[in-house]
């Protein structure tokens, strides 16, 4: 291993917040040749949709995932750094654990590298069990807007699978002390990062799951957002910082990262127990390093270990089209000259099938959450979805439909050429299977070990790689992203009145988020704590304010709340569907912020 220079001080290295997604090499073999004590990437995430899951796509090419594994082999090698990759290839599933073996083994023996101790830890969950679980009553939805699972759904799901938490990692690492490499299953992002932490005699919980709440995702807290990042994780403290030149940690861009995609910022909950905040302190030590103290871990009591699940399924065959509409004499006019084409295909089809028409320009984003629902746009982008038993029938409806947009009539009509500018031909695409979510749930009184078994790999390797040139190659010139000089005004809304100003205005961040398939997460962050505090109390920002900005009952709110740490806001709602099902109009869930933007605030500088 290449050590720390303490037996009081970790350094935990991760090179990007999902892996296969390719970092920095020059920013990689420095940071290994200076001195770290392991490599822990997270590849897992919910947020593009249940189609990995469904579907057994991996996040990102095979090709990408040998590139960034291949840096990591070299590494154990070379200077014999430890490596923990969890939730590989996106969704966590077997086969995608089983695939990074594979690749691993012929790494070894392709660049003869010495021997290696690899382990592969499962995290796919038997059906049966959680059938048997539910009759039990041990089955709970996890989050608001969330059904109670039944068995239906159980047997289509195409696979389930579990969050591991630190146990099993714990396990394998007591078991094969001298680790080279872990691939683990579907895990909760902060798992191996505390696991590792906790191996090597690194006993506070809060501090340990703290550190990898904010290492999963790399330096994207840094300001700006960069890739590479360093913890050094100590007794009662942890210090961050990333490796971009350039970039830099903040207080407030480290506790803001606390509210990402998180139902509330101050109890974040995962296998085991609660992560604690309303204690945690950051400070400020040099231009780029924040220091956190103060967070604590609550474990579950002993016997009501809970874990999450999390499955999808295929329901059905979808196909799209798309293009825009320019014509303002049938814009004026577009939502009844909509149903009538879609009464018109039904009229022409009959077998089942549903269709959904997004017009992007007119509530397309936000659909039923939008609150400006009287501004007319000069165009407006459609993307027309169906969805039927077969491919077939699925592409059927949007030849009709785009047809039906093509050349259909309406009142007022001079341009008789055609209604509808597409892109691309064919202007109509095969999407294939439909997928869903459905299991996000919570399982209580679980075994965290006997869920996720793990096996050694005895890699055999000739030793015989001789390096050639220097580790770190060619930097590669950085990705340098300028952002635009701040707006006087907005160009869609009029000045505020006199003595007021629009949120936007006043806010370091402000941004929406999925928070998991089934809630939509809103942050607001200040950079002036005058700023924040007369917000704070201006009494504008409530339940009640959530709920009419975006068409929602108070029963749908799951948080509204103000976090001092961060100097931030936050509201969770529940969305009302299911990131990435049929009729999604934004699976990230990144551009529902808008009506925030324009909230009315008294102006809070003297």
């Amino acid at each position: 291993m290449s050590p720390s220079k303490s037996t009081d001080e970790l350094r935990i290295f991760t090179p990007i917040g999902q892996f296969g997604q390719s970092f920095s090499e020059k920013i990689f073999w420095d940071a290994v040749e200076e001195g770290v004590d392991a490599i822990i990437c997270d590849g897992g995430s919910t947020d593009s949709g249940p189609a990995r899951l469904a579907l057994s796509r991996s996040n990102v090419p095979r090709g990408d995932l040998e590139k960034d594994l291949e840096a990591l082999v070299k590494a154990c090698h070379t200077h014999n750094v430890p490596s923990i990759i969890s939730s590989f290839g996106g969704d966590g599933e077997n086969s995608f654990v089983d695939m990074a073996i594979e690749i691993i083994e012929g790494l070894v023996k392709k660049n003869g590298y010495r021997p290696m101790k690899v382990i592969g830890i499962h995290a796919e969950i038997d059906k049966g069990l959680i059938k048997q679980k539910m009759k039990d009553g041990l089955i709970a939805p996890c989050g608001g807007g969330v059904p109670e699972l039944v068995e239906a759904e159980v047997d289509i799901a195409t696979r389930i699978v579990a969050q591991m938490g630190v146990e099993p990692y714990l396990k394998a690492m007591k078991e094969i002390p001298d680790f080279d490499i872990i691939i683990a299953g579907r895990s909760y992002d902060p798992s191996p990062y505390a696991a590792f932490c906790f191996h090597k005699g690194f006993t506070d919980m809060g501090l340990n799951y703290a550190m990898g709440k904010l290492m999963e995702c790399g330096a994207q807290c840094a300001v700006p957002k960069s890739r590479e990042a360093i913890a050094v994780m100590r007794r009662d403290h942890f210090d961050i910082y990333p490796l971009t030149e350039g970039a830099k940690m903040t207080e407030t861009s480290v506790a803001s990262h606390f509210l990402y995609e998180k139902t509330r910022p101050d109890i974040l909950a995962g296998p085991g127990g609660q992560l604690l905040l309303d204690g945690a302190t950051f400070e400020q030590v040099d231009f780029r390093t924040v220091r956190i103290r103060g967070a604590k871990f609550n474990h579950e009591a002993e016997g009501e270990y809970t874990v999450k699940l999390e499955g999808a399924k295929v329901n059905g065959y979808h196909s799209i089209f798309h293009g825009a509409i320019r014509d303002p004499i049938l814009i004026s006019q577009i939502e009844s000259w909509i149903a009538w084409i879609e009464k018109m295909v039904r009229s022409r089809v009959d077998y089942p099938f549903d269709l959904k028409i997004h017009k992007y320009g007119i509530n397309g984003v936000m659909g039923s959450l939008e609150p400006d629902t009287t501004t007319i746009p000069k165009e407006v982008c459609i993307v027309g979805q169906s969805r039927a038993a077969t491919q077939k029938q699925a592409d059927q409806i949007v030849y009709i439909t785009k047809f039906g947009f093509t050349h259909a009539p309406y009142s007022g009509q001079l341009a008789t050429a055609g209604n509808f500018a597409w892109p691309i031909t064919p202007c109509e695409i095969s999407m294939g299977p439909l997928a869903e979510f459905n299991v996000y749930h919570i399982m209580k009184k679980v075994d965290p070990i006997g869920l996720f078994p793990f096996k050694v790999y005895d890699m055999q390797g000739s030793n015989t790689f001789v390096q050639v040139g220097p580790l770190s190659g060619v930097a590669k010139p950085p990705l340098n992203i300028i952002s635009p000089k701040p707006l006087t005004k907005y160009p869609l809304n009029p000045p505020p009145p006199a003595g007021k100003c629009y949120l936007g205005d006043i806010a370091s961040v402000l941004r929406s988020k999925n928070a998991g398939p089934y809630e939509l997460t809103l942050d607001v962050m200040f950079n002036d704590r005058a700023v924040y505090e007369k917000v704070k109390n201006s009494g504008i920002l409530t339940k009640e304010k959530i709920a009419k900005l975006y068409n929602i009952s108070m029963k749908d709110i799951v948080i509204v709340m103000f976090w001092d740490p961060a100097m931030a806001f936050k509201a969770t709602i529940a969305s009302g569907k299911v990131s990435g099902g049929f009729g999604e109009t934004d699976t990230h869930a990144s551009q529902q912020h808008a009506p925030l933007l324009f909230v009315e605030m008294p102006w809070p500088r003297e």
